[in-house]
């Protein structure tokens, strides 16, 4: 059956191209079907090591209860060394659509539903549709949260 997404909240919708190369990455992971929460990484593996390119993302996704087709986008995370001499990387942008907040490292957080936050959110999407679809990312992975 063909894995269906949704996102969890109302403050930010995806944009439509970004919302099918998502189904299309959780579609080819073969899940097993008591997994209720993903974590989905995509990494340029170049990054970690020039410190260039694509900063990593991770995004977290859950089940739906009553649906077990549907998953909910929860968050998107991207990654980024904070300094050129941290050993690690932290996070630089954080879309929270479960509690609807942002976090960027300069403002802080903030609420989701915030004209520059959705103005951010969609350029970003789109850019990071792009990259999807240029397959510039040399590891996608899965990986089951444990609650």
């Amino acid at each position: 059956m063909k894995r269906e997404l949704l996102v969890h909240g109302k403050d930010l919708a995806l944009p439509k191209s970004l919302h099918r190369h998502l189904e299309v990455v959780l579609d080819s992971f073969s899940l097993r079907a008591d997994i209720n929460r993903l974590s989905v990484n995509f990494r340029d593996i170049s990054y970690y090591h020039r410190r260039e390119g694509l900063h990593p993302v991770e995004m977290r996704f859950e089940r739906d209860e009553d649906n077990r087709h549907i998953w909910k986008l929860v968050f998107i995370a991207s990654f980024s060394y904070p300094d050129e001499h941290s050993p690690n990387v932290a996070p630089e942008l954080y879309f929270n659509f479960k509690r609807g907040w942002f976090y960027q490292p300069d403002i802080q957080g903030c609420e989701l539903a915030r004209p520059q936050v959705i103005d951010l959110f969609t350029s970003w999407a789109l850019a990071f549709c792009r990259q999807l679809r240029n397959q510039h990312f040399d590891d996608i992975s899965a990986n089951e949260i444990r609650t």
